[in-house]
């Protein structure tokens, strides 16, 4: 049997990403706090979310990340804004960003 060990900041971010795919927003300081993590740690220094940001894909305000109906078909690259393991990957199935 094979498997992996999620951290607490993997499960945090896979909570992100699922109320992001599910919702088309999320409150990113509230699931943190919830967490127990700082929300600084997934705002802060996020050029993906930044540069989405300035494309005008999505709203942030305070934290709370919003997809504009426009943009909600690039729903997977907004995801993977907060996929710490993406360049990480040696698959070579579809990226969005």
């Amino acid at each position: 049997m094979k498997g992996y060990r999620l951290s607490a900041e993997d499960r945090l971010r896979a909570n992100v990403i699922e109320r992001l795919m599910c919702d088309f927003q999320v409150d990113i300081p509230a699931l943190a706090a919830e967490h127990g993590f700082d929300s600084g740690a997934f705002l802060d220094d996020n050029d993906r979310l930044t540069m989405l940001e300035s494309d005008g894909i999505l709203e942030n305000a305070g934290g709370v990340i919003r997809l504009r109906e426009e943009g909600r078909f690039l729903i997977r690259a907004v995801a993977a804004a907060f996929d710490s393991y993406l360049l990480q990957s040696a698959r070579n199935c579809s990226k969005t960003a």
